[in-house]
């Protein structure tokens, strides 16, 4: 496959990620709970922590399971494990559909009420950039049943360009766009309880797009990597 085909495919895949809510929620909880015991600029940098331990899992992720696939397959993933990583693609779209968001009028997500409540718990606790990573990350993690597959077709992408440390560098940062939109919006005067009143109100969006995402890269793979 061309390195065109296989950018595209990222880029595709980076979107879709992106437009999950788990990441940008647990800022929107660190901004919450920072803004009212920080001064405003130990919470940016609380912030900036958080968004680097989020994109550190994707980018380890991508890279590891492409290195995993080379050392293991020699290559790419054979067109089989491409169809299951579709399945899968197709069950996540059925998920965001169906259980993503709770029945309520917040952005409540379909994770362990317990586990929810735990990472509410360690965003009211976070008091320094080690603890603001470890939470970024630990959200990035807990998307795992989502992001997965995803992950699966980044690293089988990376591994027919030229470059793929700075591809992967490209898909990490498209992931992190909706989080550095925060940050540059709160930043700049807009207040965090707003930005988690259109969340609210464009929950149902959020879904929907989410839902089309994953349908739509696998519908990318099937033409384009399959056929």
């Amino acid at each position: 496959m061309s390195d065109l085909l296989s950018i595209a495919t990222i880029v595709l895949a980076g979107i879709v990620q992106a437009s999950l809510q788990l990441s940008l929620g647990g800022l929107v909880l660190l901004y919450h709970s920072s803004m009212g015991r920080h001064k405003r600029h130990k919470t940016r940098y609380l912030a900036k922590s958080y968004i680097w331990g989020a994109c550190a899992i994707s980018f380890v992720a991508v890279c590891t399971i492409a290195f995993i696939l080379q050392q293991s397959l020699g290559g790419a993933i054979s067109q089989e494990w491409m169809m299951v990583s579709i399945g899968a693609l197709a069950a996540c779209s059925l998920v965001m559909l169906l259980g993503y968001f709770r029945d309520s009028k917040g952005t409540e997500l379909w994770l362990p009420k317990n586990f929810s409540r735990f990472i509410a718990k360690r965003a009211k606790c976070t008091d320094d950039n080690i603890e603001a990573f470890s939470l970024g990350m630990l959200s990035a993690f807990a998307e795992l049943p989502l992001t997965a597959a995803i992950y699966f077709v980044v690293a089988n992408c990376l591994l027919n360009v030229q470059m793929p440390l700075l591809v992967a560098l490209l898909y990490v940062a498209i992931v992190a766009i909706p989080m550095v939109i925060l940050k540059v919006s709160i930043k700049t005067g807009r207040n965090v309880v707003s930005a988690q009143k259109w969340r609210i109100r464009n929950k149902r969006f959020a879904k929907l797009f989410s839902c089309s995402g994953f349908i739509v890269l696998a519908m990318f793979v099937v033409a384009f990597w399959v056929a």
